[in-house]
């Protein structure tokens, strides 16, 4: 029944609308002879009355008042029926003086189409409103909501809100920093003051979510609002949550009222980059690209970027079978089918790499393969040697002998400045391509800090011990670093290379750094815990090879503009040192030792940057435990 009801719902409503004509014009000559009607006037209406409805229907169909859905009814179908009867009233009155019969009540023609304005429309609010009825209140309990910013977003949550109450969500206040607000109300809800009041608020009105409603600048307002919270002694848990950004709302196609949980991206103090891809789209249609670690979270995101600008193969090279798989199923079912070349293997192989550039003859390489993981690297330096830096060479340099276009090498910004063998070899990578400059290839490296989300990120593993009841481990209570998203960072890493002349280490705009210590502590008020009383932080103590921060420059380092604000170009100190025949030799001779002495003093020699070696013999790894 409901079906066909819907069904034929422009119709019913069509239906309706005639009656609430016909009504009000019997209801105005009515009204204006107090339902005594002389003779001549029942005249006037029955002859008038198909006029009066024709023009009536015609010009609600012509003002499509039939086209809307009128559960949704608003302002704006408000003012279509307001336009649909002022122009219908002239076109009567037209045709009234044309068609009268002696004299005609003008008083019939003020009255008439208010009272049409106030059935027609009633009838669609009607509708509104029975919905609400239909619908009713979830049963249950009921998730009560303080609203930050009661501005046109927060308005419309709670509108929204109280438009579907099925959600089982009531907005119960609003704060807000303007002043002018204070004390005031926004459909029911009051403004209860500013930010400083958010834990009496909170505690007083048995909130259980607080919502950001803000469209900029955000993630110091949620630091800020999560610190005064901590700070205020209220222990209810409740959960901060926030509505989509921009780029969410464009990207991702969400709803403006779309109400989750806070990212930690969402906390970082970085604004939202306007990049014009148009140049990189030009630059990568028709080609064929290789990207190296592909299954990572660096190298998946270069896969899903550059999927999207049309190149005519897109080699994927990774030795994680299982991480192949995945990126290669996900750019399939996305429709790149036709373009996506799944390769199993590792950097390392030089048969592979001859088949691979002799078959699809990429034009541009992008290097995100590596061993990245710095307490790991520490106890394996060979390893990483092997791979982030001999094997980068090995590609490079097949890159160099089939004349690709471009190679870019995802680098680090722990190579400022060493400290690590994971950023040690990373430099040596970047001196490899350094020393190969000035052929046809046109060899970059590129430099940023962490991603958030990224595969053993401190974020993944915080958040998972979180959620194992703590603690949660920090190595120390003023360590800082710089994050970025990842779909940020790849977009940046695509501009870069193609803006680059050859020779170039690029870095990356990271914005301001993060305490981790403060990191901790928002991520377990996100979840709607209480630092210090549900989840303890611990601190561990730096690790071997770790900083208390990282440097994107050194002052003796030249920074060179580059056209775009986030990305600049830096000449290290000791780019001009690059990496011999005979050095890459050494460097391969000593990766076989299982004594890690020879090959760290080898990467001591070659970068004098490095402040992780000599280490005290305790800290340094037995041979015995690593056979090579």
């Amino acid at each position: 029944m409901g079906f066909v009801i819907r069904k034929h719902a422009k119709w019913l409503i069509a239906l309706a609308d005639a009656g609430a004509v016909v009504l009000a014009y019997w209801l105005a000559f009515g009204l204006r002879f107090d339902f005594t009607w002389p003779g001549n006037e029942w005249y006037n209406f029955t002859r008038t009355l198909p006029i009066v409805l024709a023009l009536r229907l015609s010009a609600f169909y012509y003002f499509g008042l039939y086209r809307g859905i009128w559960r949704y009814a608003s302002i704006n179908e408000l003012l279509s029926i307001v336009k649909a009867v002022v122009v219908s009233q002239f076109l009567i009155m037209a045709a009234v003086l044309f068609v009268r019969h002696g004299s005609f009540p003008r008083s019939v023609l003020v009255i008439g189409p208010l009272l049409t304005l106030f059935l027609v429309g009633g009838i669609r609010f009607a509708i509104r409103l029975t919905r609400n009825w239909r619908y009713g209140v979830k049963k249950g309990p009921v998730t009560r909501i303080l609203v930050f910013g009661a501005g046109d977003l927060g308005e419309t949550i709670v509108r929204d809100l109280q438009r579907n109450r099925d959600t089982g969500r009531k907005v119960a206040a609003f704060l807000d920093d303007n002043a002018l607000k204070h004390g005031r109300d926004i459909h029911g809800v009051p403004v209860l003051g500013g930010r400083e009041k958010i834990g009496e608020v909170i505690c007083r009105n048995n909130i259980d979510e607080v919502v950001v409603a803000v469209a900029h600048a955000r993630g110091r307002l949620i630091l800020d609002l999560m610190g005064l919270y901590n700070a205020s002694g209220c222990e209810r848990k409740v959960e901060f949550k926030t509505v989509p950004g921009m780029d969410e709302l464009i990207n991702k196609r969400r709803l403006a009222t779309d109400i989750r949980r806070i990212d930690v991206s969402d906390l970082m103090h970085r604004r939202m980059v306007d990049i014009d891809m148009s140049p990189v789209k030009r630059a990568v249609a028709g080609k064929v690209m290789l990207v190296t670690g592909a299954g990572g979270t660096i190298g998946a995101e270069l896969a899903r970027q550059i999927a999207a600008f049309g190149p005519s193969r897109l080699v994927l090279l990774e030795n994680h079978n299982t991480a192949l798989f995945y990126i290669d199923k996900e750019l399939r079912e996305a429709g790149y089918g036709g373009v996506v070349v799944p390769v199993a293997g590792d950097i390392r192989d030089e048969s592979l790499l001859k088949n691979v550039f002799e078959t699809y003859r990429p034009a541009w390489v992008l290097h995100a393969a590596a061993h990245k993981h710095v307490a790991l690297m520490e106890g394996n330096p060979q390893e990483a040697v092997k791979n982030n830096t001999l094997g980068t060479c090995m590609l490079a340099r097949a890159a160099a002998a089939y004349n690709a276009e471009r190679f870019l090498l995802i680098s680090t910004d722990k190579a400022v400045r060493p400290s690590s063998v994971m950023g040690a070899t990373k430099r040596l990578a970047e001196m490899a391509l350094r020393g190969l400059h000035g052929g046809s290839t046109k060899f970059m490296s590129v430099r940023f800090g962490n991603v958030l989300g990224s595969s053993g990120s401190v974020v993944k593993i915080f958040q998972e011990q979180i959620v194992a009841g703590g603690p949660v481990t920090v190595t120390h209570p003023d360590v800082i670093r710089y994050f970025m998203t990842t779909e940020e960072a790849v977009t940046l890493v695509l501009k870069a290379c193609s803006m680059g002349d050859g020779g170039e280490i690029f870095v990356l705009n990271m914005g301001e750094p993060v305490k981790i210590a403060d990191l901790a502590r928002n991520m377990i008020v996100m979840n709607g815990l209480q630092p210090g009383t549900d989840i303890e932080i611990q601190y561990t103590g730096l690790k071997a090879g770790e900083k208390m921060y990282e440097e994107m420059f050194r002052p003796e380092d030249v920074r060179r503009d580059t056209g775009h604000a986030d990305i600049f170009a830096a000449v290290p100190g000791e780019a001009d040192v690059m990496l011999g025949e005979g050095q890459i030799m050494d460097l391969k001779s000593s990766a076989s030792f299982a004594d890690p002495g020879p090959i760290m003093d080898i990467i001591k020699h070659l970068v004098p940057a490095y402040t992780g070696w000599p280490r005290a013999a305790a800290d340094r790894p037995s041979p015995d435990r690593q056979p090579r």
